[in-house]
């Protein structure tokens, strides 16, 4: 991602997954995201039906659509229970895919990626059984 554009891209978590943050977030265009993403879709990891084979494709058919709206709002009430009010229930982004705005609620990538936002995230993981980092916003 870094060598296609998006010289800010984070290293994916010990869990493989795809790093999560919005275009604005990365200090990059909606096109220059989707043209690194597109450019690395190879190397993402792949399980057919999948919620990763949804974020980096495009391909969501409506059950992981749901399954992954279903866990996304877990998560949501897991991190509001844990001291994070402001985060927001799962959105659909223009191309079908489900993500956190957390840019529109006032939640800054500097928080997301902070000591203190990852033991959160980690204890609401594993409270609702799996990750729930996979949608990446696109607008």
């Amino acid at each position: 991602m870094r060598s296609h554009g998006v010289p800010s891209f984070p290293d994916p978590p010990s869990s493989g997954a795809v790093p999560k943050g919005s275009a604005q977030e990365f200090g990059v265009s909606d096109s220059q995201l989707r043209a690194a993403q597109t450019a690395c879709q190879h190397l993402y990891p792949t399980t057919s039906g999948s919620i990763q084979e949804c974020e980096t494709t495009g391909d969501c058919p409506q059950a992981v659509v749901e399954q992954a709206l279903s866990l996304m709002r877990k998560y949501a009430r897991c991190l509001r229970s844990h001291g994070v009010p402001d985060w927001p229930d799962p959105s659909i982004d223009s191309q079908g895919r489900p993500y956190f705005d957390v840019s529109n609620a006032g939640i800054t990538y500097q928080y997301t990626h902070s000591a203190l936002f990852a033991s959160k995230d980690r204890e609401c993981e594993r409270q609702v059984g799996g990750s729930a980092g996979v949608p990446v916003p696109l607008g």
